[in-house]
């Protein structure tokens, strides 16, 4: 379902094409499109010394083949602790000028706001006298949306036949919930407890949730897709299966540039548009071994609400 009417693609179409008809410097055709990618995010990207892959990686590769230029990858590693907050490290890159667009940045309104100041996180090429090095933020702009990250009902072999439309559903069922997570909140919170004699409490950690699901330690839990999808990769003989439903609540995810690159940000809103349209972004998904969600509306989650938490 595409939130952008196609009335709205079209006139983006038509603004495209008048800035590329617009005469530019010689090196505007011919200069690399650089995209910064994580190195260690499946299935969205990923990078193992020659090994080089991925959702994100396939749509900047198809992005840059649209307008025509070259792709040069800036491979990043984030870490999320008290001290690297990873949609600062984003903003910072680009600051910085290692890169022109992020890739799978979460459009959340709190991620696009930031300090003055941030620290750069580790990247390709970066000596190791500017590890830490903190640089002027700047104001960052989203494209359109190309998928959207959500949470999902994930199924060990005993409830396999069990029909998932609410989380309610899982009323009588064994269910894992790793504690001070979004996924754990919605579990605990959903009808005002309801499900709270059926939880089993898991202490987050990568992949920590379906492994104990896979043993039988309980029979459902409710985790972001990305997650299973990466899990799967990693196991192709796992026993575990994706319900088919997804929380209400999900995050749109899109590229991000600097304001002061609105020709770019409009020339990759066009190409998104005509790749999601044309089936692409599915295929791209498909071969990365990712299961595709489409972007909603609204584009952009401004807050996240006591009552978001208690549906579902």
């Amino acid at each position: 379902m595409h939130y952008l009417s196609n009335g709205a693609i079209a006139a983006a179409a038509m603004a495209v094409s008048v800035v590329l008809a617009a005469p530019a410097p010689a090196m505007a055709d011919t200069a690399p499109l650089r995209v910064c990618l994580e190195e260690d995010s499946p299935p969205y990207s990923f990078k193992f010394r020659k090994r080089q892959g991925g959702f994100d990686l396939a749509v900047a590769q198809a992005l840059a083949a649209r307008l025509g230029r070259p792709l040069e990858v800036q491979w990043f590693e984030s870490e999320n602790d008290d001290e690297n907050v990873p949609q600062w490290e984003a903003n910072a890159l680009v600051a910085d000028g290692l890169c022109d667009l992020v890739a799978g940045y979460p459009l959340f309104a709190a991620a696009l706001n930031a300090p003055p100041t941030g620290a750069l996180p580790e990247y390709d090429g970066m000596k190791r006298s500017e590890r830490g090095r903190i640089v002027a933020l700047g104001t960052l702009v989203p494209t359109r949306p190309y998928h959207r990250a959500g949470f999902a009902v994930i199924l060990g072999p005993a409830a396999q036949d069990r029909q998932i439309r609410s989380l309610g559903d899982l009323k009588g069922v064994r269910i894992g919930a790793e504690v001070s997570t979004l996924a754990g909140a919605m579990l605990y919170r959903y009808g005002n407890g309801v499900l709270v004699p059926d939880i089993t409490h898991v202490r987050p950690s990568k992949g920590g949730v379906l492994k104990q699901l896979e043993a039988g330690a309980y029979d459902a839990t409710l985790v972001e897709l990305h997650r299973y999808d990466a899990y799967r990769r990693k196991h192709a003989d796992t026993t575990l299966t994706f319900s088919g439903w997804l929380h209400p609540v999900g995050i749109n995810m899109a590229f991000v540039t600097l304001a002061r690159h609105e020709a770019l940000r409009t020339q990759v809103d066009a190409a998104l548009a005509a790749m999601l349209e044309s089936g692409e972004l599915k295929g791209f998904a498909d071969e990365a071994g990712m299961t595709y969600v489409a972007p909603v509306a609204p584009a952009v989650l401004r807050a996240i609400t006591p009552g978001m938490l208690t549906g579902g």
